[in-house]
């Protein structure tokens, strides 16, 4: 135990830093740090006796004379730090609270503009503001800034000092909780020790005088370290901040023989505490003579005697001693902060952000009251030992019983569940061994008479069809299972984004509504307004719901009509599926939402189904934060109600009239998508199932793309050493070496091309795990057409975005041309409209149909392709929406502001709507370059600064944001001219974040969603 103080003892002498100190003056702002530790921010320097400059100017000089202080040293020092505050807040009146630590003199220094600085002090020599609390008062006005440097000049250091700055209103109801606890505590522990005193005096048991003794020194060590001997001007007691220390632990090792009669039960025991009591009474002159020195001695002795306690006690209780469990719990209560208190005193533990000496105080009151009830429970314990013994025989029998009753309860519940378990087995087996086999056959059978002939070249095209939608019946079957199952082991994700709600009930009126049409009965939409034109859900979910819904409603309404009905009530969403159908009986409602029943078996035989889907939409509308539930009439029709939780996107809003809601984003979802054509693409496929990958073959040779076919890993590599490819088509799972290998082996070699998983695998957490280990994007199995044209067209895109240069210089004055043309005919279709002559509107949008992909605006010349037949038809009802809508979307396309929409149409392979598609992920990037600039601008570091400008002007470029990248040209040459004007960079910086939240706001209100 000596070497080990010996060495600590050494190593607080010789652990100190003499290197310069390169000291900046830190800035914070009040509305950010206040009531936060800002310590570690700081930096700080040991001046001596030097003298503190009056004015502001120099001291940022006068910082930079002097070496770092060593914040591990707890000796005798006069070291500063420096920071400024600027009052972005409100309030005028602060205070700088210095806390966590003792500390004989605490002076802080103001400097405001350029009067002199005002000093005030506090500390442990000197009368603080706030009783027990250090710190002084400070005045910032608002919008101004001040420069704060303390000076922390003491013989000794204890656990490193924390700065907060706080409110004066906060402040002074922090001083008011901490003096309300701190009295509390040091009352509690003076009464104990005080009460259990006088009991020595009638009992004559040492332990209650080692208790008592060892709590009043203790509360007397902490009175010391809070000042409250010199607050209620009692006597200076700064040579017993330690010593009370060093006599409780004394006495509590003595308390602890006592307690445990470890002079019976374990003499080791009892030898190790005695020694450890005495060393803390020989140590008391030096803690005397030195507070810094005492400190290395009761961090090491308090908690050489605790955790030595706390052993005995958890041994104790283990062995049955009940009285050792409330001292173990009150050893606890003051270990935990005391030997992390011991650990920051020592500069072993770093340091953490909470007033360690508070929490240690209260440690102590909570030791000193749970030490009553173990020395209470010790005396009930002697005398009631035997009721005891008899109660715990009668309970151990109580409780063998009921384990005996609970554990035969268990096993008749657990026989029963078997029972149905088995029972809903066969039932399930049965339903989809129909479910299955009824597509099934006719898919087997079909392509049976195809291959063998039976079926004419003129029937095989229906006979395909019908294959198709068999097939595609069959996965929904299986999708309908795994959903299931994934909902009954709490697997399903949700991923709720913002989406526009009149386009899903879009998608839902044109796929449901055909087919409605199609049967000969009536679809509507009815809302019931005002509606949020955007809702934060899981709009796949959402759909996934509806569509359930509304194809039972087509499946049993044989006339008549089926009406969805949208409205708000408080913060839910409600839309109601109603339909003239069949209806359901009374005595069959309950089954609905049960899996694999359906209310009417008869009906069921005529029209199909497994009897999951009522039960998956249930559970996906409780998984969406709402439900649904059912009205029905036999005969005369059923409504099913779904309600959701209603979160909309912020300053989203709210429409009033069916006229305000955007039609071209409802509609866009009919028309169909052509099969993109490529030249010169190369693509590598590697896929180990033949059929597969023929069928992803066909699909891209289609695109006139050339391929090349791979069955494995290995085989993709030696492909990759051979050829150069545009793009990977990697399954998955693969023998031998699979894709995720194959991936990191590409990788590896420094090769960054695209590559895209195949798998069936379409998890979320699975699909983000491909995304982080590198692939580009994932197509899920088996193959969506759209889907599969739409990645693998972005892909191939930008890899031509970045190899074509198609005679750039000579295409953007064609553009540009183009735009000023497309300005004049939306101008002319504006009058004709005024005029209602819907020939020359008819002229126009031919015009602007026919040259708008050529120039690379493809996306304005389809949104008047869709209210082209209106305007054929005279339709002027359905114009007056769609054709001002059309136009705002035209203008907000060629006119975005700080884009050069010509340039931006060169730069992305002369493809507006790719440039659009990038769009978000740039604005963001952007963001995210101009907060590093002014990270590095804050921090001086001019070349830094200058290579992300220069980094950000080549992304601002590639984007045509030209506006953006000459502003930040200001600040280069102001770096260079060595013009530091922090105000006027910010401004710049400001300047340029507008005109990107801009360039947002015209993408979100007028172009996202149509793209």
């Amino acid at each position: 135990m000596k070497s080990v103080f010996f060495v600590i003892l050494f190593l607080s002498f010789f652990s100190f830093e003499v290197e310069a100190q390169n000291s900046s003056i830190a800035q914070f702002s009040a509305s950010k740090i206040q009531q936060q530790d800002i310590s570690h921010s700081l930096q700080y320097v040991s001046i001596g006796n030097s003298q503190l400059p009056k004015y502001k100017a120099p001291l940022a000089d006068w910082l930079k004379m002097f070496n770092k202080h060593n914040m591990s040293d707890m000796f005798k020092d006069r070291y500063v730090t420096a920071f400024e505050i600027y009052n972005d807040t409100q309030n005028r009146d602060w205070f700088i609270h210095p806390y966590g630590s003792v500390v004989e003199t605490i002076q802080v220094a103001v400097y405001q503009n350029y009067s002199p600085a005002v000093s005030s002090f506090s500390g442990l020599d000197h009368t603080n503001i706030y009783p027990l609390h250090y710190g002084s008062k400070i005045e910032i006005p608002f919008g101004e800034s001040v420069t704060v440097l303390m000076v922390f000049n003491s013989d000794f250091f204890f656990a490193p000092i924390k700065i907060a700055l706080q409110a004066d209103q906060k402040m002074q109801e922090i001083v008011a909780v901490d003096n309300i606890i701190l009295f509390l505590c040091i009352g509690v522990c003076l009464a104990l020790g005080i009460y259990n005193l006088f009991i020595y005096l009638v009992m004559r048991d040492n332990q209650y005088l080692y208790y008592a003794l060892s709590t009043l020194f203790y509360t007397s060590g902490w009175a010391a370290v809070f000042g409250i001997f010199e607050y209620l001007h009692m006597f200076s007691a700064k040579d017993w901040l330690m010593p009370g220390f060093l006599l409780g632990s004394a006495f509590s090792a003595f308390f602890q023989i006592e307690f445990f009669r470890l002079n019976v039960s374990s003499k080791p025991a009892m030898y190790l505490l005695l020694v450890l009591g005495c060393l803390c009474l020989l140590f008391l002159p030096l803690a005397i003579y030195s507070q810094a020195l005492g400190l290395i001695i009761v961090s090491i002795m308090t908690s050489a005697v605790l955790l030595t306690g706390l052993t005995i006690g958890i041994i104790s209780w283990s062995k049955g001693y009940r009285p050792a469990r409330y001292l173990t719990i009150a050893i606890l209560c003051v270990i935990i902060p005391n030997l992390i208190g011991n650990l920051l005193n020592l500069r072993i533990l770093s340091d953490i952000n909470l007033d360690i000496y508070l929490l240690g105080l209260i440690g102590i009151a909570a030791d000193t009251l749970i030490l009553a009830f173990a020395l209470a429970e010790k005396m009930r314990l002697v005398n009631s030992r035997n009721a005891a013994l008899k109660q715990q025989l009668e309970h151990k029998v109580k409780i063998r019983t009921q384990a005996l009753s609970e554990a035969n309860t268990k096993l008749a519940k657990t026989n029963q569940e078997l029972v149905e378990a088995n029972s809903a087995k066969d039932h399930f087996l049965a339903n989809m061994s129909h479910e299955v086999r009824t597509p099934l056959t006719s898919i087997i059978g079909y392509a049976d008479g195809i291959l063998l002939g039976d079926i004419d070249k003129a029937e095989q095209e229906r006979v395909t069809n019908i294959i198709y939608q068999n097939g595609a019946h069959l996965l929904r079957i299986i999708n309908d299972i795994l959903d299931l199952s994934k909902i009954d082991a709490n697997k399903l994700e949700f991923d709720a984004q913002p989406c526009h709600l009149f386009t899903l009930l879009g998608e839902i009126e044109s796929v449901a509504g055909k087919r409605a049409r199609d049967k000969g009965i009536g679809f509507h939409v009815n809302y019931d307004f005002p509606l949020p034109d955007k809702i934060i859900t899981d709009a796949i979910r959402l759909k996934q719901i509806l569509f359930n819904l509304t194809n039972n409603a087509l499946k049993f309404t044989q006339s008549g009509h089926i009406t969805l009905n949208v409205s708000i009530a408080n913060t839910t969403l409600i839309i109601k599926v109603i339909d003239t159908g069949e209806g359901i009986s009374q005595s069959d409602m309950h089954k609905l939402f049960h899996p694999f029943t359906q209310a009417d078996s008869v009906i069921n035989r005529q029209v199909g189904g497994t009897g999951l889907g009522l039960s998956i939409a249930k559970r996906l509308a409780q998984g969406l934060g709402g439900d649904i539930s059912a009205l029905s009439q036999l005969r005369k029709g059923s409504t099913f109600a779904v309600s959701i939780k209603l979160v909309t996107p912020k300053n989203v809003p709210w429409l009033s009239t069916v006229g305000e809601i955007d039609m071209s984003n409802i509609h866009q979802i009919t028309h169909e998508t052509d099969v993109p054509k490529f030249a010169a693409c190369n693509v590598l496929l590697a896929d180990d199932h033949p059929n597969n990958r023929e069928l992803v073959a066909l699909l891209l040779k289609r695109m006139n793309i050339n391929v090349v076919e791979v069955a494995d890993g290995h085989q993709a590599l030696q492909a990759m050493h051979t050829g150069q490819f545009d793009l990977l088509l990697l399954d998955i799972h693969m023998p031998e070496l699979d894709g995720i290998e194959t991936l990191k082996a590409v990788r590896g070699s420094g090769n960054k091309t695209p590559a895209i998983a195949l798998t069936a695998n379409t998890m979320k957490h699975e699909v983000d795990h491909y995304l982080r280990i590198g692939f580009a994007d994932h197509l899920a199995k088996p193959i969506d057409r759209e889907v599969f044209f739409s990645k693998v067209s972005r892909y191939l895109n930008l890899a031509k975005a970045e190899q074509a240069n198609i005679d750039d210089d000579k295409m953007l004055p064609l553009v540009q041309g183009y735009i000023t043309d497309l300005r004049g005919e939306l101008g002319s279709i504006e009058q004709a409209w005024h005029k209602r002559d819907l020939a020359e509107i008819t002229a126009s949008i031919h015009k602007i149909k026919g040259a708008a992909g050529s120039f690379g605006l493809a996306n304005i010349g389809d949104v008047f392709s869709r209210i082209e037949k209106s305007v054929k038809n005279n339709d002027e009802v359905a114009l007056q929406t769609t054709l001002p809508q059309a136009l705002r979307y035209a203008y907000a396309c060629i006119n975005m502001p700080g884009v050069d929409v010509a340039l931006a149409v060169v730069n992305f392979n002369h493809s507006f709507p790719l440039y659009l598609a990038q769009l978000p992920d740039a604005i963001s990037q952007c963001e995210n370059q101009l907060g590093d600039i002014a990270q590095a601008l804050r921090a001086g570091d001019d070349i830094k600064t200058t290579q992300l400008i220069k980094n950000a002007q080549e992304l601002f470029n590639r984007y045509a944001f030209e506006k953006e990248a000459s502003l930040l040209d200001e600040i280069c040459s102001s770096i260079a001219c060595r013009d530091y004007n922090s105000a006027r960079h910010e401004t710049v910086l400001q300047q340029v974040r507008s005109v990107l939240e801009n360039i947002s706001r015209a993408l979100e209100s007028h172009i996202k969603n149509i793209v």
